[in-house]
Formats: structure tokens, sequence, C-alpha cells
């Protein structure tokens, strides 16, 4: 009896070739590379930080100056005020106030 021929067998599968199991490598020089770009941003945002400040406290200071001198250019000058309260107290007539009193001396005798 011919048993090969009789029955027809299928092959079995066979099992695939085991691949070798690679382990993830270490992204040392990725890391480092990311940490330095870290480094190099936060220092360059920083500097923008202070440049900003600087920019800021450079430019109030500069407003500031011209109010201040504006000020001291317009303040009238002393020989100027005290023209005007010279001229004031002339214009004021001292020998006519003693008739304001008169009333004031009758009222306190009265009482």
């Amino acid at each position: 009896m011919d048993n090969n021929n009789s029955n027809p067998t299928t092959p079995a599968p066979q099992p695939a070739p085991a691949q070798p199991v690679v382990s993830p490598q270490p992204q040392v020089a990725s890391q480092t590379g990311d940490s330095k770009k870290m480094i190099i941003m936060f220092v360059i945002g920083f500097l923008i930080v202070i440049l900003l400040a600087g920019g800021i406290y450079w430019y109030l200071t500069k407003q500031a100056k011209p109010a201040t001198e504006q000020t001291t250019t317009s303040a009238p000058s002393l020989n100027t005020v005290k023209d005007a309260l010279d001229k004031e107290l002339e214009s004021i007539n001292v020998s006519a106030s003693e008739g304001d009193f008169k009333s004031m001396d009758q009222d306190l005798q009265s009482l």
C-alpha cells in the first residue's frame, strides 16, 4: 500500500524564524541636545525680558526729564512775584480802614 499517495497531508505550518529582540537604544545624544536647546532658549528668553525691562525703564526716564525741565522754565521768577506783591500792597488803602472800626468800637462800648 502506498501511503504517500492516498492520504494527502498538509504540511504543518512552520513557525516564523524568531527575530532577535532589539532593545531600544538610549538616546543620550538626543536628550543632551534637547537639554542644551532648552538651556539656550531659556537664556535667550531671559535676555529678551531683561532688554524689555531696560527699554521700558529708559523710555519712562526719558519721558520724565522734559516734564521737569518744562516746569522749571515756566515757573515765574522771584523778581516777578515780588513786583506783583509790591503793586498789590500799594493798592491797599490803609487810611480808609479807620472808619470800619468805628462801628465795632461802638458795639464794644455798648456791652
